[in-house]
């Protein structure tokens, strides 16, 4: 591929961005137009993205028999089916313990779901954030001993938990742990799978656990064929996980790239034709009614099952998932939306407050803002707000009777990851980790000011200042932004983590129409036009008073955002969500 011609705008948009432009070359989009049978506009957009033109079927056309991987390419995989066949041939009781957010509500599903249908009795466990905190716990551990299980499997945790682990085998419990977390206190759990183990050689370092069980119950699966365990009773279809599978993918915010890509190109085909029981009930009771994409479980499917493990009950996410009674079901998934109603009020509420407490500071580097009135559930979400408008880390806490719970989430060239590691060893923290991106961790209040000192002493080699950019992917006319154009970008879903909606760009437009909208008055309707005439309807989602302003101003402007089909009363109509603008 030849060297693409880059256009970086000279002048920082209005949120503080510098735009990024890439112009594939002609040759090379060509290329891929002809050979996939592609229109210019998709074929610039994958050109654009560099995916590699020897990779683009497997892209645009993966299939689960040419492109999921084998199940045995994971380390430990073998022998941990093995140990637990020897268990369900012995008609033991088994346990699951699951993490309390989306990956695993939806890894402990799958597993429990499989387990009931080849009628092996599980006892599950899904943790409470404030009582039990994150992974195994003493509590969990003297659960499953009062089952009288001897064999747990602990999912999307559990991989640095040594000490109740070794808690666990006082008990007579053995664990196997199927998780996807950073090592860095390895216990010695019975068997172990997880692709980020050194000696790991899968390279499925992306999927999240509920990935992970799914290629597990393949597994399985594929033993028991072997040993005739269906000769005389129905075999399940694995593809019925599919919908599960995606939603877990979709909210741990793995990569959507290779086998995770495959897993929720199919798992929304499957959720389009015939869910879940649970996930149907929800989808309805949250008025989806169109065809379901990545947007619709990141921001709405998605946030009601992990209200349950913020703020509420932690086995209704689970529940959701594998009750079959419509009543039960449409029980639990009011339960959920409600609770998910409670989060936004109370992330609302703390959100400004924590702005509040920001307004008197200038030059910023990192963000650091503590109270004992912010729920722990919540508190992940503000920092994650906060580094959005600000553009710098932010760390959140929670304090409760001295004891400190936090969250920090980053931007992009600033691993915090590495930061929450050498606070750990230099004694600040109690316990910390997590990945570039997002963290949590403990420590006592009486170290909150020391912490603090210590992050502004070292602010210049913990948070270099870094230039944000946005990259764009194409650059069209509003006349270009018609039916057919959208309709084809379909093939270039699902989009996600780490491959983003195409980012398009308009030159030289104006609002000609504007209306602030929502319950909180907090969106913008508005018809953007061009110097050719054509006008677009669009969209801002929590506006910023600076954007209102040129907005009602009817100024001109460069404008970057998404392109999407509003469908009402059996119309679609072309409609902009604006991310950014620049004033000309």
């Amino acid at each position: 591929m030849q060297e693409s011609n880059c256009l970086i705008e000279k002048d920082k948009s209005i949120k503080g961005n510098y735009w990024v432009y890439k112009k594939p070359p002609i040759k090379f989009v060509e290329k891929i137009k002809l050979s996939f049978n592609l229109s210019n506009i998709i074929a610039s957009i994958v050109a654009n993205r560099n995916i590699d033109d020897q990779h683009l079927d497997y892209f645009l056309n993966p299939t689960l028999k040419n492109n999921l991987p084998d199940p045995s390419s994971l380390e430990n995989m073998d022998s941990s089916i093995k140990i637990l066949l020897e268990k369900i041939f012995r008609d033991n009781t088994l346990g699951i313990l699951g993490d309390y957010d989306v990956d695993g509500a939806t890894s402990t599903a799958i597993l429990f779901k499989y387990f009931e249908f080849i009628g092996i009795n599980a006892e599950v466990y899904i943790p409470d954030r404030i009582k039990d905190g994150y992974g195994i716990s003493k509590n969990s551990i003297d659960y499953f001993f009062k089952k009288k299980v001897d064999l747990l499997v602990s999912l999307d945790c559990g991989t640095n938990d040594a000490e109740f682990i070794a808690y666990a085998k006082e008990k007579g419990i053995e664990i196997i742990v199927i998780d996807h977390h950073e090592v860095k206190s390895l216990g010695a759990p019975l068997s172990i799978i997880n692709p980020k183990l050194k000696e790991d050689t899968s390279n499925l370092n992306n999927l999240c656990t509920a990935g992970l069980v799914f290629l597990f119950v393949i597994g399985l699966n594929r033993e028991l064929r072997k040993k005739q365990f269906f000769e005389n009773k129905e075999e399940i279809n694995l593809k019925d996980f599919l919908d599960i599978v995606a939603v877990g993918t979709i909210c741990d915010l793995v990569p959507l790239q290779n086998e995770n890509r495959l897993l929720v190109k199919k798992g929304l085909e499957k959720i389009n034709l015939k869910p879940n029981k649970g996930l149907s009930v929800l989808k309805s009771k949250l008025e989806l009614e169109n065809k379901i994409k990545t947007t619709d479980i990141a921001y709405y499917i998605g946030p009601c099952i992990n209200a349950a493990g913020r703020i509420g009950d932690s086995f209704l996410g689970f529940n959701l998932l594998v009750k079959n009674e419509k009543k039960e079901l449409e029980s639990i998934a009011e339960k959920l939306i409600n609770s998910n109603n409670e989060r936004k009020t109370l992330e609302n509420i703390s959100y400004n407050q924590a702005k509040m407490s920001l307004k008197k500071l200038n030059n910023m580097k990192f963000i650091f803002l503590y109270s004992k009135t912010w729920h722990p559930g919540i508190i992940g979400i503000i920092a994650s707000r906060l580094v959005q408008e600000f553009k710098v880390p932010a760390f959140v806490m929670n304090i409760d009777e001295n004891k400190v719970t936090g969250s920090v989430r980053s931007i992009k060239n600033i691993d915090i990851s590495k930061i929450l590691d050498r606070l750990v060893n230099e004694g600040f923290l109690e316990s910390g980790g997590g990945h570039a991106m997002a963290g949590g961790f403990k420590l006592s209040e009486e170290k909150l000011s020391s912490l603090h000192g210590y992050l502004k002493e070292n602010s210049n080699l913990f948070f270099k200042s870094c230039i944000n950019t946005i990259n764009i992917d194409l650059e069209v006319k509003i006349s270009d932004l018609n039916l057919e154009m959208i309709n084809s970008m379909e093939q270039l879903e699902p989009y996600g983590m780490d491959y983003p909606e195409p980012k398009i760009l308009i030159k030289k437009v104006s609002s000609v129409y504007s209306k602030i909208i929502g319950k909180n008055k907090t969106h913008l309707s508005c018809t953007l036009e061009d110097i050719y005439g054509y006008r677009i309807n669009a969209m801002i989602f929590n506006f910023e008073n600076s954007i209102l302003s040129v907005i009602q101003e009817k100024r001109e402007f460069d404008v970057i955002g998404k392109v999407s089909l509003n469908v009402w009363e059996n119309k679609k109509i072309p409609q902009f969500f604006i991310e950014d603008l620049r004033i000309i």
